[in-house]
């Protein structure tokens, strides 16, 4: 009986049992970014090299222009790998350069001294790029909402514009409060921006400028929503938002006239442990009333919850303001959805390195920031327009797992670069799908 047939030279483990392996240096130039082609081409197709051609130059030298580095980011970024000395690693890979379509990667003390470089001005234009891109994308949209957040970024050592506050991870250490701006229902990243860590309780001023960022990015819109937390509330942004008729769901600050009026409150049971009711609200200063759906949670004596915003000695309170003519319950239930945020943040902070701080000088924190947030986008295009993933999107992680990290082999012959990747990859079919949905894409 012959044991060496062809399926179990393709696959070892096919045989059941594990052969004798000899490692030596003699093989032909692999790469384990064998799908990263992939990336490459959507972002082709999205024109980003040439956008940053036209960037106003920043650097000084010949070897390296302003798009040689910031695709050598992106590209990085777009692979997960979201450290100077990560991103610099892929110059000893060029099957991964190759896959990528960059003719060559920086060091890491060349990235680093670019990062120190950049002008004031390249985060802007950096963000007038994504702007452009999610009016291209998201063209045609009847009804958005915006959802406004804010995360505490630590830091380490002394970066410009970094102050002591609230800092949960390293107490006593400095940070950047990192306001971010999403557009809710497709997931996008529209304006993100440090602030001193001092300056975690957002003023009026401040939130009506992010509101005005990330309104631009979308351009006009219909029907527009907005929703935030706590921070975000003052009455000069909800007057703002009221000009501008957007309707808005904001937790209220529990002041002490609010609170008493909240417990004076009628509610309607939903549950044995939620009631809900609402009433309308005029501080001091405040040229009419505004409505304010109250969430009552009844606690559990044996294991209280941490309430929301005060509690009692019995029940947990959340008041949102808004000027939505809906149900409570329907106030209620679309102000929570705002929990999908979370994931968002997560993932762009843990797969694209939002919250790192890889630059002493604040614009090269700030052209990090922008650059992250736009790798975010491109994977979130790519998960939508060609993987055809909306209501439900798999992980960047996933998405690289599956269709990125493939081994292939390096071939040059007839004058032409080749990868190679296995015949019997078990994401074959799922890449060939991908390559299909590309070549039909058009911006």
């Amino acid at each position: 009986m012959k044991h060496n047939s062809t399926k179990s030279k393709r696959n070892p483990s096919s045989t059941g049992r594990c052969p004798q392996v000899k490692t030596s240096f003699s093989g032909p130039l692999m790469t384990a970014y064998g799908g990263a082609g992939l990336l490459r081409q959507f972002v082709a197709k999205l024109k980003l090299a040439e956008q940053f051609e036209r960037v106003p130059t920043i650097v000084r030298g010949r070897k390296y222009g302003i798009a040689d580095y910031l695709m050598a980011l992106l590209a990085g970024l777009l692979l997960g790998r979201d450290r100077q000395s990560h991103i610099a690693a892929l110059r000893l890979d060029p099957g991964a350069l190759l896959a990528l379509g960059l003719a060559r990667m920086p060091s890491q003390p060349r990235i680093s001294v670019f990062l120190a470089g950049c002008g004031d001005m390249l985060a802007n234009r950096l963000w007038a790029i994504n702007r452009k891109l999610v009016r291209k994308m998201r063209a045609g949209l009847r009804s958005a909402t915006l959802d406004l957040d804010g995360q505490v970024v630590s830091t380490r050592g002394n970066p410009q514009g970094a102050d002591f506050g609230y800092n949960k991870k390293r107490r006593g250490a400095k940070s950047y409060f990192m306001q971010m701006a999403f557009l809710g229902e497709m997931r996008d990243i529209l304006f993100a921006h440090h602030l001193a860590g001092s300056e975690a309780t957002v003023s009026s001023e401040v939130a009506v400028w992010l509101y005005r960022k990330a309104r631009r990015a979308v351009g006009h819109i219909p029907r527009f929503r907005l929703r935030a937390d706590a921070a975000y509330y003052s009455h000069a942004f909800l007057t703002q938002l009221e000009a501008d008729e957007v309707l808005y769901f904001i937790p209220a600050r529990a002041t002490a006239p609010l609170k008493n009026r909240t417990l004076q409150a009628i509610y309607c049971r939903l549950s044995a442990k939620w009631a809900i009711g609402e009433f309308l609200y005029q501080a001091d200063g405040w040229k009419r009333p505004r409505r304010i759906v109250v969430i009552r949670e009844k606690l559990e004596p044996q294991n209280p919850m941490q309430p929301t915003l005060f509690h009692d000695d019995d029940y947990a309170y959340q008041m949102i303001a808004t000027n939505a003519d809906w149900s409570p319950e329907r106030v209620w239930h679309f102000y929570n959805h705002r929990s999908c945020l979370e994931n968002i943040i997560k993932e762009s902070q843990d797969d694209f390195g939002c919250d790192h701080i890889l630059s002493h000088l604040y614009r090269g924190n700030a052209t990090w920031l922008a650059l992250s947030a736009l790798a975010y986008n491109v994977t979130n295009w790519f998960r939508e327009k060609i993987l055809n993933q909306r209501a439900h999107r798999h992980t960047a992680r996933w998405l690289r797992e599956k269709l990125i990290f493939i081994p292939a082999r390096v071939v040059h012959t007839a004058g032409q670069w080749f990868l190679k990747l296995w015949c019997d990859h078990p994401s074959r079919g799922a890449y060939e799908k991908a390559q299909a949905a590309l070549e039909a894409f058009c911006l």
